[in-house]
């Protein structure tokens, strides 16, 4: 069956050079994170450093990049590139996506492809246009600038279970909530988070399990 899906492509970033151990945890990390979006998502590892992931909504693309690139920062593991296609997305498996192909498959490959350091962001596919790709340069100009507490705070606001309150952030890293505050406005969350709710808005496919 053929429907409009996101898929993200990526390898990790200076991968021969970090000990084995920060590889294989960057990869449960990132694999955790497509297990905790939803029923239908699906994660496959490639060629040691890289990796895919298929989600059945397109609306969730966005979010799921900025989540896992906040998320390997404030581990302080080996990050990614990354690249969001969007598209129809046909075949796979449960457990295996190398069967799998579509447009969503083709543009996420070939944008990471193209990609050039030091970019860590790409954007192609369906609906794609220029406007989209500068709203994704702006995003990963933020998202490189981020500290490790920032990304720390960042990822802990995107969680895809239930959104934590400032105060339940705070509780959950041992220190006040104005300093939770403070370094969600120095990551730029809240353009950041209005970003990621238009780009739902304008793809979301009704009907996606993941919706």
């Amino acid at each position: 069956m053929t429907r409009s899906a996101a898929v993200l492509t990526g390898d990790l970033i200076a991968s021969t050079r970090a000990p084995e151990a920060e590889v294989t945890a960057s990869m449960a990390l990132i694999a955790q994170i497509a297990a905790r979006i939803g029923p239908s998502t699906r994660f496959t590892r490639y060629r040691g450093d890289g990796w895919q992931i298929y989600l059945d909504d397109p609306g969730r693309g966005l979010w799921a990049m900025l989540l896992i690139a906040a998320s390997l920062r404030a581990e302080a593991l080996p990050e990614s590139r990354i690249a969001l296609g969007l598209g129809a997305a046909h075949g796979g498996s449960a457990d295996s996506l190398v069967t799998a192909g579509g447009e969503a498959f083709t543009a996420s490959g070939r944008a990471l492809d193209a990609m050039a350091d030091p970019s860590r962001f790409a954007l192609a596919g369906a609906g794609i246009d220029r406007l989209h790709q500068r709203l994704i340069a702006l995003l990963e100009d933020r998202a490189l600038g981020w500290s490790r507490e920032q990304a720390e705070v960042v990822a802990l606001a995107l969680e895809p279970e239930q959104q934590p309150t400032q105060a339940q952030m705070a509780e959950r890293l041992g220190i006040t909530r104005q300093a939770v505050a403070a370094r969600l406005q120095a990551a730029g969350f809240a353009n950041i988070k209005a970003a990621e709710q238009d780009f739902y808005h304008v793809f979301h496919r009704e009907g996606a399990c993941d919706a």
